[in-house]
């Protein structure tokens, strides 16, 4: 039971953290198009590769990987919220946007994990 806090403090920063930046997204871009969650998602997934790179090599101590995958990043990231979203557009008759947001996330999500790894593997190298 005592790794459970950790990991619970990280989701609790994790989450603080999401509605930082989602908040301060929606505040630059507004809120027609959920570009907190695009962003959020998409520095989610940059970040997740670097850590998983960084693990990897021994650069950062396995034992935080816990801490830093299940409790920040999932707490972080929120392709739950990406979902629902993506339904939203489609159930208010916008279905080109819909589609185009569920596409871009997922693309720019994969595209951020993929350059996290290689950038920070060629970095620890």
């Amino acid at each position: 039971m005592q790794h459970l806090l950790p990991i619970a403090l990280g989701g609790a920063l994790g989450a603080v953290a999401r509605y930082l930046l989602s908040s301060s997204a929606h505040g630059l871009w507004g809120w027609l198009w959920p570009w907190g969650t695009l962003l959020v998602n998409a520095t989610g997934s940059l970040a997740i590769g670097v850590i998983f790179a960084c693990l990897e090599r021994g650069v950062v101590h396995s034992e935080l990987r816990n801490v830093l995958l299940v409790g920040f990043l999932g707490a972080f990231t929120t392709f739950s919220t990406y979902a629902l979203e993506s339904v939203e557009l489609w159930l208010r008759g916008q279905h080109g946007h819909a589609v185009v947001y569920a596409a871009a996330s997922a693309a720019l999500c994969i595209a951020a994990a993929a350059t996290g790894i290689i950038a920070t593997r060629s970095l620890l190298t």
